[in-house]
């Protein structure tokens, strides 16, 4: 589903996927470990025949806090107040392929009559996301804020997986219950007018907890 800004701008993407997705891309998607990245063309696919799919790696970050925040500009996220930082990790991205690249994929599916082609790409040291854990009063949660805002959240065939509608400062956002594990998903514009996919997720928080935290977050 596209996410908007309050201009009515389409600033983003959350796809909910089921076990009963099929489909080539979606089973690539699923044998994805940390790290991964994938071209993939599909010649005969009814549109976006050429995707991108990555799955993140988490990587330890070896400055500090205010080092982060320098590295992340022209980046300005909000963060959590009343919390205390107890960790940061950092995701990296990976390189887009090249018209070239793609042409060659092209070229290969017709070659071979193949339909479809998968290229790996090349990771690099840009950061994409970061992981900060925070210890509060009422105890320990994980901010992720991503500077990519097309996510693929599983559903898993149970009834303890639950999804509920929620606003977080005007925007939409999507709480996220399955088991013990509580989830606050939103995308939000920051002071430059770049999209940040932000996400709160700890365990057994009630729901008025996430949405304080996430309410009260600053730049």
């Amino acid at each position: 589903m596209d996410i908007k800004n309050k201009s009515g701008d389409v600033i983003g993407k959350i796809q909910f996927q089921t076990s009963e997705d099929e489909g080539m891309v979606h089973q690539i998607i699923m044998d994805l470990k940390p790290g991964d990245g994938k071209g993939i063309y599909i010649s005969n696919a009814e549109d976006n025949k050429f995707s991108q799919q990555t799955s993140y790696a988490a990587r330890d970050w070896e400055g500090d806090f205010d080092a982060l925040r320098e590295k992340l500009h022209p980046w300005q996220p909000r963060f959590p107040t009343c919390s205390v930082v107890q960790d940061i990790k950092v995701f990296h991205g990976f390189d887009n392929l090249s018209d070239h690249e793609i042409n060659e994929m092209i070229e290969e599916s017709e070659r071979t009559g193949s339909n479809v082609v998968i290229r790996d790409l090349k990771p690099n040291h840009v950061i994409t996301g970061i992981n900060i854990t925070y210890q509060s009063d009422r105890g320990v949660f994980m901010l992720h804020v991503f500077g990519t805002t097309k996510s693929r959240i599983h559903v898993p065939d149970t009834e303890s997986f639950k999804i509920e509608k929620l606003d977080v400062r005007g925007h939409e956002a999507y709480y996220i219950s399955k088991a013990e594990i509580r989830q606050l998903i939103w995308i939000e514009e920051d002071a430059g007018g770049k999209a940040l996919q932000y996400e709160i997720i700890g365990s057994d928080m009630s729901q008025e907890w996430v949405l304080n935290i996430a309410e009260s977050m600053i730049e």
